[in-house]
């Protein structure tokens, strides 16, 4: 026989003379005692599989976790009823205790890939099985600071990426967990440990994660200011109350038919960055322009635009003359540049703007004569003058050409006839 045998057989003997001694002196003690066995390392060891040592769990075990007051048969039901366990012996769903969690993860997109593959997690992949700490435990893996690197467990794996994520809709997906690390949500996290800032589950929930085309998901257009609202109260506050947000309340898409922007059409998703580095300042020109098109290219022919494009941060940009959230129609007297606002509008640059100043168009378009007849007559008549001239030039210097050709021709055959070498 040998150590490892001999030690199981003594382990079981104790447990149940351990049982016979308990079941004399009350009724309500359980039949074995759990640490007898999965208390002993050696007993337990390689009972799954060579070297495994997953039903090594001594009783100090559970000691400050989320558990602590719960005894081993609460999740293993009927396992101490006797050694060995009989087959009827079975471990109890989380979801017995933990029902709204249940009910929450069933409807997710992680319970049907979980059932058919095991490739997504349960409640054991992300809690734990008897190390569950409390959410607010350091040592949790769903404590604020460890959640990214808890998804990322499957997130950032390359089997799960090259499995389900490789579809061109899914690009974000295969870089999310990276990205997000160079975020500002990311930045607060891991660099200055601020567990107020958003992680994984504060935008996707903790457990009824669904796509994002489901109208149900948290990260569902519709539902992304509300998402981002629950931390950024007051900017979703003003949002609502702007244009974009009237707009995306109404579902009225805008006049070059684009669908109301979110917070993620701006701001991305998994991209986000500080609103005060320079490629913010850089890049909100061509996010607004990805709906505004017209407006994008009148931009840039403007004094701001061209600074912009030379890479300056100095010059004016969308979100700095119609606010970055509550910007409204210009005939709105709450807008930014309702007439009677752009002199303190253009003051933020420009301490010296007078009314005389702000009759300046930022988005002047020569092309539209109904908006801007002056500016379009004025287009016109310099368009006309230039080709006009450029044509009676051109015209001219071809004539000329022609004259002076004709006329060096006339003189080589009068310098022949002349018997006198002409012009060269």
């Amino acid at each position: 026989m040998t150590l490892g045998s001999q030690c199981r057989a003594g382990a079981v003997l104790i447990s149940l003379i351990g049982s016979a001694v308990g079941s004399a002196e009350t009724q309500a003690a359980p039949v074995v005692n759990c640490d007898n066995c999965h208390g002993n390392r050696e007993f337990v060891t390689g009972v799954r599989a060579p070297g495994d040592t997953s039903l090594f769990v001594p009783s100090p075990t559970l000691a400050e976790t989320a558990h602590e007051r719960l005894a081993c048969s609460d999740c293993h039901r009927g396992f101490d009823a006797g050694f060995p366990h009989q087959a009827a012996s079975k471990v109890s769903p989380c979801q017995a205790c933990h029902e709204s969690e249940g009910r929450e993860w069933q409807a997710s997109i992680h319970a049907p890939t979980s059932a058919a593959t095991g490739d997504a997690p349960n409640c054991v992949g992300c809690h734990g099985s008897h190390l569950v700490y409390r959410i607010s435990d350091r040592r949790s893996p769903t404590y604020s600071l460890n959640v990214a690197a808890l998804c990322g467990r499957c997130h950032a794996d390359p089997r799960i990426i090259g499995t389900y994520f490789t579809a061109v809709d899914k690009a974000q997906a295969r870089t999310a967990v990276a990205q997000y690390y160079e975020t500002v949500h990311g930045h607060a996290l891991t660099g200055a440990g601020l567990t107020v800032s958003a992680t994984c589950n504060d935008c996707h929930r903790s457990h009824r994660v669904l796509p994002a085309d489901s109208a149900e998901s948290s990260v569902n257009r519709n539902n992304i200011p509300a998402t981002c609202g629950r931390c950024h109260v007051g900017i979703v506050e003003i949002y609502a109350q702007s244009a974009h947000g009237a707009a995306l309340a109404t579902g009225r898409p805008n006049a070059t038919g684009h669908a109301a922007p979110v917070c993620v059409d701006c701001h991305s998703a998994h991209g986000i960055v500080r609103a005060d580095e320079p490629r913010w300042f850089l890049g909100v020109v061509d996010e607004c322009g990805t709906c505004h098109e017209r407006l994008y290219e009148t931009y840039f022919e403007t004094y701001h635009g061209k600074v912009n494009r030379l890479g300056s941060t100095l010059a004016a940009t969308c979100s700095d003359c119609h606010t970055p959230h509550d910007m409204r129609p210009a005939t709105d007297p709450a807008s930014s540049v309702f007439p009677a606002s752009r002199v303190k509008t253009c003051g933020g640059c420009h301490p010296a703007a007078n009314a005389n100043f702000v009759r300046y168009e930022p988005h002047g378009d020569p092309q539209d004569r109904a908006r801007y007849p002056t500016l379009y007559w004025t287009w016109l008549f310099m368009t006309i003058l230039l080709g006009g001239v450029m044509a009676f030039f051109g015209i001219h210097t071809v004539l000329w050409l022609g004259r002076l050709t004709l006329d060096r021709a006339r003189e080589k055959r009068a310098a022949r006839s002349a018997g006198r070498p002409g012009p060269a």
